[in-house]
This record gives C-alpha cells, structure tokens and sequence, in this order.
C-alpha cells in the first residue's frame, strides 16, 4: 500500500509543480518538506517528549491556539511541534508561537519522507486539526502505535461525494485513527458512513467558538483611521469581491461623510492587484505597511500583511467577510462578532457550514446573494446605529453558547497520551 499512495502523490506532484511555480508556492522550506531537517533541529528534537500539532493554513492555526495553550499546561516539560502547509500559514505561526512550539513545514505525503519526519519528531501523539487524512503519514505513525487524533473534524458537503467514491482507498486510513474530534453530528455521520468505526467518533463542537481574539483597542490613528472615523471592512476578500466593495463604498461615501473603505485580502501578495483596483475606480489607496498619518477623503486602505485583521475588526463599523459572494467557502465570521460588529457575508459559507448556521438562526448574520444586496445592508447597516449594536450582541451570544470544544479537545489528547 506504501508503494501505490507514493505512485499516486509521485504523479500529483509532478503535475502540480509548475502550478506551484507560476503562483510563487514553491519556497526554500520545501527541502524540509522531504524530510531534509537542518542539524539544530535534529538535535532539539531528540530531547524530551514532542507532541506534535497539524494545522493547514492560517485558519486552523488559529484554531488550535487554545489547545496548544492547554497542552503545555498539562505537559510542561514536552514540546509542541507543530507542522504547517501553507507559506502565509507558516509565516503565522512562526511569529504566534515563537517560544512556545517547534514550527515546520508538513512533510509530503511519501513513505521516505515521513519516515525521516516520525524518526525526527519521535512523537508521543499526533493530531491534525480539520480532517487531514495523509495515508502513508498515519501508516507510519501506526508503526511506532503513535496514537493519532483528528480535532475539529469537518467534511463539507463537496468534499463529502469525493471521498465516497474511494472510501475503498480511505478504509485503512481511518481505520488508524485512534479518535475522531467532529464538528458536529452531520460531520460525525459521515465520517462513519466513510468507514470510521462509530466507537472512535465522538462530536467536541467546533474549536473557533472558543478561538476568539483578545480584547484589543486599536488606537485609531496607528490604523490609518480618525478617531470616529466609519470604517466599511472588507475583510479576508477574494477576487471579485473587492470590485463589489468599491462600489458600494462609492455609492454611500457622499451619504456618510468621512466613511473610509479598508480592503483585507486573504492572500496579501494580492496587495497590489485590489490597490490597482481602487485606482481604477478614481480613488487613492495606500498600501497599510507604508501609511503615514490617517485616510483623507477618497483614499482606501489595504492591508497587505498578516495578523492585523483583529486591530480592523475593532475599529469597524460594518464588516464584509470574504470568500462567501464570488468565491466559495467561506470565511471565519466568529472573530469580528466577538468585536460586537455586524457581520454580512454571501451566501457561499461552506467551509464554515455550522458557525454560519448558528449566526444565521439567531439573526445575528445577515447573508446577502448579490451585489446589490450586499449594498443594501451595508447602507441600512451604516445608517442604523441600533441595527448595528442588536446585530453584534446577537452574535456575542452565539459565540458564547457555543464554547467549550477546546476543553474537550485537551482532555482528549491528553487521555491518549497517558494511554
């Protein structure tokens, strides 16, 4: 089985290399995806008990903060390893736990590769934080009998049908799975129609509940804003949503006098392209890392670094949050809810399915399907001071009914480790 998964990421890889190229994935830390550790962090590593964290990108490091935090609570003499796939994911985690974990690249999915990876990290546990299924990674975890966990659990309704159609292949796979953490119980059901046996399966709740940001107060002018200043945030926005923004924010600038625009990619190397966007539209921007002073009139922001969003979320009047209108998927709505803020997206929230839809039963959300009607809930949103304060309470409320999976999550992980 080894051999047939290697044949199968060998051709993968090969295919998808000049993809990697053409949008700049390909980054020196590839070599240590191969299994190629510099010699400090050999050394490091063959010292004392590793527990070692996967997390994907951005989002889930995020995610697992609270776990990461319980765990080296409950174990202080081990070490955190965490493992990321994502350029923008890495570069997060290597300044949100600097001093507090191991940060490294995830290994490719090789027989070679994770075994120089497990004989490296020696790992005491492993759990992947969403549904990260690598089957030459678990077989090789098995070996060791290296308990592996899955936290925070999810599989979307299009991921669901793929994963149906080689449940054959997935079989041994989760079989090695010692727990499965799930989301929900919909999350939990298919994981079981899929082959997990139904005594591994248990339903935690969803970690980003209690992944809320830390009460910050953003001073102002540090942020490029006045102080009072209305601030329409289009928060981690894809291709296509920007547009969509600029318009509105044309639209309602000559109703709301000294309304400010602020546009937040998810991908900041995409900084350039939305400022390129803004000019177009016969406004000034300015990129966030060179501002000097506060917006004037007919200028917008972007945000081209990382780990700013929950400075702007504080200092918004209305956000917009990305991926949910013309891409699809969705985004996090739990961070600028806990700001207190209203909150629109589009309708498209797959990826974050159960948070969208507890927003949604509690009005505390509003999904709009268009551009127009994304224009119209900025505009009552902006000219309707209450509407806004009984939209962010509603969804504080939310969020705070539905905390508690992190708990669940380090008692989980630590019960396996004792075992």
């Amino acid at each position: 089985m080894f051999v047939f998964f290697d044949i199968i990421f060998t051709v993968y890889f090969i295919l998808y290399f000049p993809v990697l190229l053409l949008r700049g994935k390909w980054h020196k830390g590839f070599l240590e995806r191969f299994g190629f550790f510099r010699p400090d962090i050999t050394q490091t590593l063959a010292r004392g008990e590793n527990l070692w964290l996967h997390a994907v990108s951005v989002g889930e490091v995020a995610a697992i903060d609270g776990v990461v935090a319980g765990l080296r609570a409950r174990f202080p003499s081990g070490r955190i390893v965490l493992t990321v796939t994502t350029k923008t994911g890495y570069s997060f985690a290597q300044r949100k736990y600097h001093g507090i974990a191991t940060v490294l690249w995830s290994p490719l999915d090789l027989s070679i590769t994770v075994d120089s990876f497990v004989r490296v990290i020696r790992p005491v546990v492993y759990v992947a934080a969403e549904t990260e299924l690598w089957p030459n990674l678990f077989a090789r975890l098995s070996v060791d009998k290296v308990p592996i966990l899955v936290l925070n659990g999810r599989i979307s309704d299009q991921a669901f049908p793929r994963y149906r159609r080689v449940k054959w292949l997935l079989k041994k796979t989760l079989e090695r799975v010692a727990v499965f953490g799930m989301q929900s119980e919909l999350d939990a059901g298919r994981v079981i129609a899929l082959g997990a046996a139904s005594r591994n399966v248990r339903v935690i709740g969803n970690l980003k509940f209690d992944n809320v940001p830390d009460a910050v107060v953003a001073d102002p002018k540090e942020y490029g804003c006045a102080p009072g200043q209305m601030v329409l945030l289009g928060g981690s926005t894809h291709d296509g949503e920007e547009q969509l923004l600029i318009n509105v924010f044309l639209a309602e600038r000559g109703l709301f006098p000294g309304l400010c625009l602020i546009l937040a990619p998810r991908h900041p190397e995409r900084s350039l392209a939305v400022a390129e966007l803004v000019r177009q539209a016969g406004l000034k921007p300015f990129l966030f890392s060179k501002r000097n002073g506060v917006m004037n009139s007919g200028e917008v922001m972007v945000v081209d670094t990382i780990g700013h969003l929950p400075w702007f979320y504080s200092l918004a009047t209305v956000v917009f949050v990305g991926k949910s209108l013309t891409a699809q998927g969705g985004h996090n709505i739990i961070e600028p809810a806990m700001f207190g803020k209203p909150v629109i997206t589009g309708p498209y929230m797959q990826n974050f399915r159960d948070i969208s839809k507890a927003f949604c039963a509690e009005k505390a959300v509003i999904q709009v399907v268009d551009a127009q009607g994304l224009g119209q809930a900025v505009h009552r949103l902006l000219a309707d001071p209450m509407l806004r304060t009984e939209f962010g309470e509603r969804a504080r409320m939310v969020i705070y009914r539905n905390r508690g999976a992190t708990q669940r999550a380090v008692d989980m992980i630590a019960g396996m480790v004792r075992e």
